[in-house]
């Protein structure tokens, strides 16, 4: 079995059964904000800061330049984010495994919990899926308002767990 084959196993198990079309096509790359599919808002590091380890949240999408985030593909359907204002990656913090566990921007290096799973539904959405925890990224609680955290959670059917490209 591949290494991308076992990683997409353990996504399945680890964070619930994702649906990949089997004709997808690869993962969008450059620049783009990234909305979440049920507020309607930008992920950004809270405040629009450059500094490591800050929260990301979501945030009115504008054109802050750290509302922005560079899509860069890794293999496959994997994928870094990384902020176009501060040149980091979003990631888990602390590489945690934990539900709830929140997002933060953090030194782009080569850790699974800095990589995502892109996940299209065919609908022009699409989930994020960290390969460290096989989590996806959503807003907390399910959240509609701005500065509300992303964090991971089971890969389910709530809308909050689903985002856009703008």
């Amino acid at each position: 079995m591949s290494d991308r084959s076992l990683k997409l196993l353990l996504i399945a198990v680890v964070g619930g059964i994702v649906a990949i079309p089997a004709a997808a096509a690869p993962p969008p790359s450059g620049r783009h904000q990234i909305a979440n599919a049920n507020s309607g808002l930008c992920l950004s590091p809270a405040g629009g800061t450059s500094n490591p380890n800050e929260q990301t949240v979501q945030f009115t999408c504008d054109a802050d330049p750290s509302r922005a985030w560079t899509i860069e593909p890794v293999e496959g359907d994997i994928v870094k984010v990384r902020n176009v204002r501060s040149g980091l990656c979003l990631t888990v913090a602390g590489g945690g495994s934990d539900k709830n566990t929140p997002s933060v921007q953090y030194a782009c290096d080569t850790n699974p919990s800095r990589r995502w799973l892109y996940a299209p539904d065919g609908s022009g959405q699409f989930r994020l899926v960290n390969l460290q925890s096989g989590m996806c990224l959503t807003i907390a609680g399910g959240g509609t308002g701005n500065n509300d955290v992303a964090v991971q959670y089971y890969c389910d059917g709530d809308p909050s767990r689903f985002f856009r490209l703008h």
